[in-house]
């Protein structure tokens, strides 16, 4: 758990073989957002931890933003729910799907929605990995919390999705040129090492040796 830029929390649930998996707590002048849920029982408590150490609390949840409808990022949505009351939404080609696997309400963001918290996230959806995977820009951070649009590791080598996991391997890595359209210098994703300055460079870089 760390505070990765001002406001901006990344909780690590990671396990013991070394599969690297983040989500994300914003503290806004709004309240509170989580974006992804984990799929491990601990990650409540995790996720429950990082807001406490910033005098918040479940009943400051305004919102839960999921990526993608993928188990690890998805398990964890009822309980969330639960204990916070909040909405739960995900790019609109995405929330059926997820709606369907955890039996929760999720509402349907088109591409390009700006979400009025943190200053402004807008809504990016990048096609290939799933039918709706989304990132998100939070414009005053000059960051995208990019989920598994990218992959990395611990040395900040990025990766396309890997095909295993994608619904079109080609198509995800073709689409991540979407996020070059955005000004940002730092880079959150699910699975690897956090880039926190020159992020945009990089992404240039590795579609230059994907295409």
């Amino acid at each position: 758990m760390v505070e990765v830029l001002k406001g901006v929390y990344s909780i690590d649930h990671s396990d013991a073989g070394n599969h690297s998996m983040e989500s994300w707590v914003l503290n806004c002048n709004e309240g509170v957002i989580i974006v992804d849920t984990a799929m491990r029982d601990t990650a409540i408590e995790k996720i429950e931890t990082e807001i406490k150490s910033f005098g918040k609390s479940w009943k400051d949840v305004r919102l839960i933003l999921i990526t993608h409808k993928h188990g690890d990022h998805t398990r964890n949505i009822p309980k969330l729910v639960e204990l916070t009351g909040a909405p739960v939404k995900a790019h609109e080609l995405e929330a059926p799907l997820i709606e369907k696997a955890v039996g929760t309400h999720i509402d349907g963001l088109p591409d390009h929605t700006i979400l009025p918290y943190c200053g402004e996230i807008e809504v990016i959806h990048i096609p290939g990995h799933s039918e709706g995977n989304a990132s998100y820009y939070l414009k005053k951070h000059k960051a995208i919390i990019a989920g598994d649009t990218i992959f990395g590791d611990e040395n900040c080598n990025l990766t396309t999705p890997p095909e295993r996991y994608c619904l079109d391997a080609k198509m995800a890595a073709k689409e991540i040129i979407r996020l070059l359209k955005y000004d940002f210098d730092s880079l959150l994703y699910t699975h690897g090492k956090d880039i926190m300055k020159d992020a945009k460079i990089r992404i240039k870089e590795l579609l230059e040796k994907s295409n």
